[in-house]
């Protein structure tokens, strides 16, 4: 799939690619579409949690720190 780089963009992506940290263009653009790919499952979990917290199914912050540290000194104990 041929893709065209919006100008404003473009030096950006030569600085990238001239202080090594990726070796093309298209590596650029692959890591772009990797972080936004992510960006968009954590909106799809936050909009996961919002709909629980709508159905009244959530825990207070003392209950679950509480119950994570027994899960930590489980595992720790194991």
């Amino acid at each position: 799939m041929p893709t065209q780089i919006p100008p404003e963009f473009e030096p950006f992506i030569e600085s990238l690619i001239a202080q090594r940290r990726y070796f093309s263009a298209q590596e650029v653009l692959a890591e772009g579409l990797r972080l936004l790919k992510a960006k968009e499952s954590l909106n799809d979990e936050v909009k996961h949690g919002f709909e629980q917290l709508d159905e009244g199914r959530h825990v207070d912050g003392p209950t679950a720190i509480n119950a994570l540290r027994t899960k930590l000194l489980d595992r720790e104990g194991t």
